[in-house]
């Protein structure tokens, strides 16, 4: 029995499904090519303009600032005007090296993409003063010690205490102290000497603005001058005038 040959039937629906199917592929190939494309030239423009004048900083704005000049800000920070690149700027690293200044207590720095800065200071106050070999010495409520060879600041911090017959690095040594004992105290001492005493180097008197007088050293005046034992010594012995701090024992005279 001779075999039958099969018949193929052209199917156009099949053909056409076909046609499609690969139209859609080659348009899904032009379409992720174009991205691709896309994508490189947004890449290119945007690495292009992070390496242009456009993005360097175009202002700086310094608020808060009173007694310390801007120029004087300005100069001292590596953040320039048309030089530096805004994505490359560190506003915390240009908070700490504005802290570092004289008479800056705080600094809050800010920046926009459009290449504007912002600086708001905090300024610091004076608490003592001290006068050797004709420069000016300023301790200021961060603690630091700055320096006035031109003796500039003096009419302003003639309001604050005088610290008498102290060296420069004694001084030091006092700032870090001085700024931590309470402001209770702290505004009531109208002078400060030390007493270079030779069994007790670091044995300050202070004059209160009443005319009573502490005695305390340099190491231990956090502890001993807190507003809670003043108010007990002072309540406990209020006619007294010599209070001596020594460790826990306050020592009175009259």
């Amino acid at each position: 029995m001779k075999k039958q040959k099969q018949k193929v039937i052209y199917n156009e629906h099949d053909y056409n499904q076909v046609q499609t199917m690969r139209r859609k592929i080659r348009n899904k190939k032009k379409k992720r090519r174009r991205r691709a494309l896309a994508l490189l030239i947004i890449i290119v423009a945007f690495v292009a303009f992070l390496m242009s004048d456009y993005s360097k900083i175009k202002s700086i704005d310094v608020t808060g600032n009173e007694r310390v000049s801007t120029d004087y800000i300005l100069k001292n920070i590596s953040v320039q005007k048309k030089k530096t690149f805004i994505f490359s700027m560190s506003c915390r690293q240009t908070e700490k090296e504005i802290e570092k200044l004289d008479f800056v207590k705080k600094a809050n720095v800010k920046k926009s993409l459009l290449g504007h800065v912002d600086i708001d200071i905090v300024e610091s106050q004076p608490l003592t003063y001290a006068k050797m070999n004709n420069v000016l010495y300023i301790v200021d409520e961060t603690g630091k010690v700055i320096k006035d060879e031109n003796q500039s600041w003096l009419s302003y911090v003639q309001r604050c205490p005088e610290a008498l017959e102290f060296d420069e690095d004694t001084l030091v040594r006092f700032a870090k102290n001085y700024k931590k004992i309470s402001s209770v105290v702290r505004n009531r001492i109208s002078a400060i000497t030390l007493l270079k005493e030779s069994n007790d180097p670091d044995k300050c008197q202070l004059e209160l603005d009443d005319g009573k007088i502490f005695y305390v050293r340099i190491d231990q005046m956090e502890k001993q001058l807190t507003s809670n034992n003043y108010y007990l010594v002072i309540k406990k012995y209020p006619d007294a005038k010599h209070y001596d701090f020594l460790g826990r024992n306050v020592y009175v005279n009259q």
